[in-house]
């Protein structure tokens, strides 16, 4: 019996080592003589990020063939929008084709010379965004391709790339504090069931004991007429340290895990869904919790508040209401840009106008921003990524 087994079990053994075998050389023979944009290496998807500001930036790109070629083999590169639709699908992206004008490619055709299994590189140079591109809201990439001009094979997968421009915010920002802070006034009253609240913030003040800078409300949000539509988020209370989160919303309240940092800037978003609550920080999962599922009703908010409790000089930036709740791509892919005619968004402020003591609502709806004091301080030029 015993040696029946061991004989099964040879032959099982020599019959996946043929298989495996056969496998290797059938992928072996799939890549063979097979060309791709080396930058994906056969990946498919392949995104590659080029970090754009007030100057100008390069990238390469080439060709590549699995093994030497007999012959000299030419390739063309064009843009490819169905690359780019794919890529939006996949990562609930909303990237556009960079319009011409904005970057040039030092050559549209490159070779593979013979005896050679790779081509010289061409450059990408991409201009710094227009300021009616930044005005947009808009995010932008550049998606290639690659065709044969003479029949040589593309392997599928490496056919195309797609090049995301991640652009980097210098605005200027307002200091809220609690001698002026700022009011808003939304056009309408905003039964929500699901909603999202997002800001970049920087503190200037953040105690880190327990019971020790209470009570420093960054945004609060009601209803008229008594109606019940607290969404209250500050840092610190009495049992928890000043530099921790806290939301309070629908009768129930949640910390952050994460204790934060003064004098650093940082992207929060609220996150409900009626009967659950997240909050993400920097795009990234900090806490959620439980909801009863309570219909939130909402027409004024405000940034900051009077009041001893309020201890900081905070700078904000990009202040943003939405009626439907965002998902966590959603949010890490748009915290420093967004469309303002993006599906939802009740009411965006940039905060960005440099001067003045009102800040505009760039969805178009109206609402109002106004501080309470007067022209608050704004400091130029500031990168609101903190990096």
């Amino acid at each position: 019996m015993k040696s029946n087994i061991s004989k099964l079990l040879l032959g099982c053994t020599a019959a996946c080592a043929m298989l495996l075998a056969s496998c290797n050389d059938a992928e072996y023979d799939v890549l063979e003589n097979q060309a791709y944009i080396a930058q994906t290496n056969t990946n498919g998807n392949t995104a590659k990020k080029i970090t754009i500001g007030n100057d100008e930036v390069s990238t390469e790109m080439s060709v590549r063939v699995s093994s030497p070629v007999k012959k000299a083999c030419s390739f063309e590169i064009s843009t490819d929008q169905a690359a780019l639709d794919s890529y939006n699908k996949l990562n609930s992206t909303s990237y556009e084709m960079l319009p011409d004008g904005q970057y040039t490619i030092s050559a549209n055709k490159v070779t593979v010379d013979e005896g050679n299994s790779a081509s010289t590189p061409v450059s990408i140079n991409v201009q710094p965004l227009t300021n009616e591109l930044k005005a947009s809201g808009k995010k932008f990439a550049i998606a290639l391709k690659i065709d044969s001009k003479d029949g040589a094979n593309i392997l599928k997968s490496g056919k195309s790339i797609v090049y995301v421009l991640d652009q980097v915010i210098y605005q200027a920002v307002p200091t809220l504090n609690r001698n002026n802070y700022a009011k808003m006034e939304l056009r309408q009253q905003n039964d929500l069931t699901a909603w999202t609240v997002e800001m970049n913030i920087n503190m200037s003040v953040l105690r880190t004991e327990v019971g020790q800078g209470n009570n420093q409300a960054i945004f609060a949000a009601s209803g008229s007429e008594g109606r019940d539509g607290e969404i209250y988020i500050r840092f610190g209370d009495a049992p928890i340290e000043g530099n921790r989160l806290q939301i309070k919303t629908q009768g129930s309240q949640m910390n952050s895990n994460m204790l934060f940092n003064q004098q650093t800037w940082y992207h929060l978003a609220f996150v409900c869904t009626g009967t659950k609550l997240y909050l993400y920080v920097n795009g990234v999962l900090d806490n959620s919790m439980d909801l009863g599922g309570k219909v939130v009703c909402v027409d004024n908010m405000s940034l900051a508040s009077s009041g001893s409790y309020f201890l900081a000089n905070a700078m904000y930036s990009e202040v943003r209401l939405w009626r439907v709740a965002r998902s966590q791509a959603e949010i890490a892919n748009n915290m420093y840009v967004i469309d303002p005619h993006t599906e939802g968004l009740e009411a965006y402020w940039k905060m960005n106008e440099g001067q003045g003591d009102e800040f505009t609502d760039y969805t178009g709806n109206g609402n109002k921003c106004k501080t309470t004091s007067g022209e608050p301080v704004w400091t130029p030029n500031v990168r609101i990524d903190g990096k």
